[in-house]
């Protein structure tokens, strides 16, 4: 458990560690623990990990699946809803349908027990040069529609004066349509846009955050294609 009234270092990326397994936790936050520039938590529990997180918004989760209080897939979910981290399912289960349970949910990696630390650290530092690459590799310049500007470099959204408090995905998944203001982009094609690229991704996961999304920018902002996907509306001044 995070202790009350530890300042959190806004210069750290965080890493939450919910694992049940005394000797997996230990061995993992060791290693993650030698990363600079990286904060660590460990959790034995999914209801601690969820009791810490107001105070602790992490920027990678390794979450056991079988948790000893409760199923981690839904602390995962939880996370991902909250947070959107990048994210490794820890699962003893090694059938196929769990996989595509686990991934479908949103995870970004599966790793089947037993693991070493050695092996579950080379996938967390993958998935972070990834999207490491993916952000540099965007380009400096503001996207703009209508009274949006959208800073891919900084990943930044601005609405006028006002800055904008997305979450990865929902900064992923609106950069892919201000990039083709007013055309439809379809679900498939947002999804290969942002870091999951599994073909598991569900519709639903995409509608989820589109939902976040018109709140945050207004409801007319996202117009629903029919039997296609979305559309960002456009517009010189345009204000939703």
């Amino acid at each position: 458990m995070r202790e009350e009234g530890s300042e959190k270092k806004a210069d750290l990326r965080r890493i939450l560690v919910v694992e049940s397994d005394l000797r997996i936790r230990e061995a993992v936050t060791g290693r993650m623990s030698r990363w600079e520039g990286w904060e660590v938590l460990p959790e034995e529990s999914g209801r601690g990990a969820l009791e810490d997180l107001p105070s602790f918004s992490p920027d990678l989760a390794i979450v056991d699946g079988e948790l000893c209080d409760m199923d981690g897939r839904e602390v995962l979910k939880s996370l991902l809803s909250r947070f959107d981290p990048l994210s490794v399912l820890l699962s003893c289960k090694s059938d196929e349908a769990d996989k595509i349970i686990g991934l479908g949910i949103g995870a970004d990696s599966y790793i089947c027990k037993p693991a070493s630390s050695r092996e579950i650290e080379a996938v967390c530092k993958a998935l972070v040069r990834r999207m490491e690459k993916t952000a540099a590799g965007r380009e400096e310049r503001p996207v703009r529609v209508g009274d949006l500007a959208i800073s891919p470099q900084r990943r930044e959204v601005r609405m006028g004066a006002k800055k904008l408090d997305l979450t990865k995905t929902e900064f992923d998944i609106l950069l892919a349509l201000a990039q083709r203001p007013g055309e439809a982009v379809g679900r498939k094609e947002m999804a290969e846009k942002i870091r999951r690229t599994s073909s598991l991704l569900s519709a639903r996961f995409v509608d989820t955050h589109i939902k976040s999304l018109r709140k945050k920018l207004g409801a007319s902002a996202v117009r629903t294609v029919r039997g296609i996907g979305y559309a960002l509306e456009e517009g010189e001044g345009k204000r939703w």
